[in-house]
């Protein structure tokens, strides 16, 4: 078949379902990887239910072997793999580094980092081979200092590195990193939630604030983005971080409609 298939890690909820739906608009096979499994089948349903094709993995991308399933089960069920989007990610630990536990540390790299590494050297393989994208999705706290999220904002710093290495590595292969700005998901909740004397109060205060005014994304947005560019993405911007309000996504979706 020539339908290509993209992998969504994280792929249960909010930037990663949104990115599920979209890929599946845009023809592709979606394989959905995250921890939750009511939720991930309840989207593969969806999915399927639209006319496209999807099949779910439960898998946690803080353990090895599960990466290595999820590769496992593309090959499996499409016999490709045409796009990686990594989008599985936690925030905590949050607090100072003079008080974090190294264990804290350990399951946030686990999620935010190696998980990735694994994930794409099971797949480069098939990816050198169909010319394929890796999508890491990434942060401004990768270059913005928070202080209270250095787990989180060093391992997406460690992973904006590792797109501008892999484009330099594997010319075959376009890596870019998307940074989807601020968003009404999960994880903006946890930070007001429990991010009150564990992050600067400056920051703090600027998150609530974004969302209390209503100036949040919705998940569609970053989403759409990161479906585009595991599908379309030319090869002259490999390893690039790209913000989602770049023109140029802009320019995929309008060279690419969707079925929306």
């Amino acid at each position: 078949m020539d339908q290509p298939t993209v992998i969504i890690t994280g792929a249960s909820r909010g930037i990663g379902a949104a990115a599920a739906r979209s890929a599946a608009r845009l023809g592709a096979a979606v394989i959905l990887a995250a921890r939750t499994a009511g939720a991930l089948a309840q989207l593969a349903e969806e999915i399927r239910g639209s006319g496209g094709r999807s099949f779910e993995v439960q898998a946690d991308i803080g353990r090895e072997a599960d990466c290595r399933k999820v590769i496992a089960l593309a090959l499996e069920k499409t016999g490709r793999i045409d796009g990686l989007v990594n989008n599985a990610g936690v925030l905590e630990p949050m607090g100072r580094i003079a008080e974090s536990d190294p264990a804290g540390w350990q399951t946030s790299w686990a999620v935010n980092f190696l998980g990735p590494v694994v994930l794409i050297q099971a797949a480069l393989p098939e990816l050198r081979r169909s010319g394929g994208r890796i999508v890491n999705i990434s942060s401004g706290a990768a270059s913005s200092v928070i202080p209270g999220w250095a787990p989180y904002s060093t391992s997406k710093a460690a992973l904006n590195h590792l797109t501008r290495i892999l484009a330099a590595e594997e010319p075959a292969v376009t890596s870019v990193a998307l940074r989807p700005g601020l968003v009404d998901t999960q994880m903006q909740a946890e930070i007001r939630q429990n991010g009150r004397g564990r992050m600067s109060e400056s920051s703090y205060d600027r998150l609530s604030g974004q969302h209390a005014a209503g100036k949040l994304l919705p998940p569609e947005a970053p989403g759409k983005a990161a479906a585009y560019l595991a599908l379309y993405s030319p090869r002259e911007w490999s390893g690039e971080v790209l913000p989602v309000d770049d023109g140029r996504i802009q320019a995929l979706y309008e060279a690419h409609p969707d079925q929306e």
